[in-house]
């Protein structure tokens, strides 16, 4: 070989070299650390058809989980199997990510990893609160968290996504999830093309000749197994209690649940990664933006009503100087718009992100969104004030609760909003992810609704409360307080409470291994010794 030969040999660049190791794992790794150029689109097209993950493990993989996903799930929402179905879901994704050849978050170095494993940390967190609560609503909110942390987490395992803005993550995580339909055909189109490499290899038989196994063992173990039961009894009650309530409607929906699981869990996985090889953001991409002077003349109204706003706000509602309007009481006061504040605390937070995500910067429009910002605060405050009012009136329930969390919630993210304003390359949606976990862990763990059945317990007691229907709707969370002696005489008597108490000891009495939850099982055991 000439001199020019192995010079050329030699100054082989990134990108042939990762697909001289493959076309997959190349494109993924390229992808990863940002290097590989925008392709055609017929490039872009054969990319996403090639499977970045064989096919057998991809497909193996998913099909593990949809079984596990299956067993710990199927008409269990919330029982003890919750936990370790979440672990099974990370280790399903970090075990595909390694597969394809992505460095798991040491391409960043150790701070990234660290940060990886405070999500991985709040993800099992929110899993284990599951089983220890019975309230359904910190459910949903619970399980919306975690599959939000979860998407969040493997984004940040396949891309360097240190400079990402607030508004790219959001478009990135909404991406990947809208990839997912196009994808729901690949195991099918993957199968057959792996099926079809191997027939032109001459391998196909093996895979064949166990499929046929297979089948062929399901009538002789039925054979087998009804002469077994009829030879030995005690092998015949075990058979018999382990199909015991065993209907084939339960089969049925098992299955659904399960393909549906594979189906969806592969595509994901199939999409993103698709994406990743064709389309990879690189680290340090900006967007183009707008003249600040739009947004700086939009802000500058806003800011002059929110003054006007706030000045009232403190002027009757801090310091009760003026009188209320003729024929409107504190109370009916404070219920007219802590909801609406809240709604407008939420606006200035989309404001202020757009006005950072889209338009150039200024000295002025930092000074309009910091006042913005600051008088959210004053909003937020009197929220708050107007909320714990109408408690005091009118006593507490789920919703005028978990305003007040989320209340705690805005005023802490502004706190960054206001550090991303000047500080630039501030990690917001990193910062807002993990403050929004850790505030969440108190309604995750704290049961709120035994919070709120001590504080009605105690107002009725003193005379000022007797929604008695209310009580009736709150979980079993609440039973170490509505159980109490000198609670329960004072509605023991009624049919609301009867009501709840019996739906106490049936909750108990049908959980089973798989469904055993802590608070139902307390409820029950409180329950059945009165």
């Amino acid at each position: 070989m000439d001199e020019a030969g192995k010079r050329t040999q030699g100054e082989m660049n990134p990108e042939r070299k990762a697909k001289a190791q493959g076309p997959a794992l190349g494109a993924a790794q390229e992808a990863a650390q940002g290097e590989i150029r925008p392709e055609k689109d017929e490039k872009r097209r054969l990319s996403a058809a090639r499977p970045p993950v064989p096919f057998p493990v991809l497909g193996g993989a998913s099909a593990l989980y949809a079984l596990f996903y299956t067993f710990c799930l199927y008409r269990n929402a919330s029982g003890i199997t919750y936990p370790f179905f979440i672990a099974g879901t990370l280790f399903y994704f970090f075990f595909c990510i390694k597969r394809c050849g992505v460095p798991s978050g040491s391409s960043a170095g150790g701070k990234r990893g660290a940060v990886d494993g405070v999500y991985a940390g709040f993800i099992l967190l929110l899993g284990v609160s599951v089983c220890l609560t019975a309230d359904g609503k910190i459910h949903l909110m619970t399980k919306t968290g975690i599959f939000l942390l979860t998407v969040t987490l493997v984004l940040r395992q396949l891309y360097r996504a240190k400079e990402w803005d607030f508004s790219l993550w959001l478009c990135r995580i909404c991406r990947s999830l809208a990839e997912t339909p196009g994808y729901l055909d690949a195991p099918v189109r993957d199968g057959i093309g792996w099926l079809g490499q191997r027939e032109k290899g001459g391998k196909s038989g093996r895979v064949g000749a166990v499929a046929a196994g297979l089948f062929a063992a399901i009538p002789f173990l039925i054979v087998i197994l009804a002469l077994l039961a009829s030879a030995d009894a005690v092998f015949s009650d075990l058979l018999a209690r382990a199909v015991k309530g065993f209907r084939l409607w339960d089969l049925a929906g098992m299955a659904a649940m399960a393909a549906a699981v594979f189906f969806l869990c592969y595509a994901y996985v199939r999409g993103i990664f698709a994406d990743l090889a064709a389309r990879p953001p690189r680290e340090g991409e900006r967007r183009k933006k707008y003249p600040s002077a739009a947004a700086l003349a939009f802000t500058s109204v806003t800011a002059v009503v929110y003054l006007i706003f706030c000045g009232v706000q403190v002027v009757y509602l801090f310091w009760g100087k003026l009188q209320l309007p003729r024929g409107l009481t504190w109370a009916q006061y404070a219920r007219q718009g802590f909801f609406q504040l809240l709604f407008v605390c939420l606006i200035n937070l989309a404001l202020v992100l757009i006005c950072l995500a889209l338009f150039e910067e200024s000295r002025a429009l930092k000074a309009m969104l910091t006042a913005i910002s600051l008088m959210t605060y004053i909003m937020i405050a009197s929220s708050a004030c107007r909320m714990l009012l109408y408690i005091r009136n009118y006593h507490l329930t789920f919703l005028r609760l978990m305003v007040l969390w989320a209340l705690a919630v805005i005023a802490l993210i502004f706190a960054g909003v206001i550090v991303s304003i000047y500080r630039k390359g501030f990690p917001l949606f990193s910062f807002c992810a993990v403050t929004v976990a850790i505030l969440y862990l108190a309604p995750a763990f704290g049961r709120p609704d035994y919070w709120i059945a001590r504080y009605n317990a105690a107002a009725m007691e003193a005379g000022e409360y007797d929604d008695y229907g209310y009580l009736s709707t709150l979980c079993a969370d609440a039973a170490p307080a509505l159980l109490d002696p000198e609670t329960a005489e004072l509605w023991d008597e009624t049919w609301p409470f009867q009501d709840w108490e019996a739906r106490m000891k049936e909750g108990a009495q049908h959980m089973g291994i798989r469904g055993f939850n802590l608070s139902r099982w307390a409820a029950g055991e409180l329950a059945g010794r009165r």
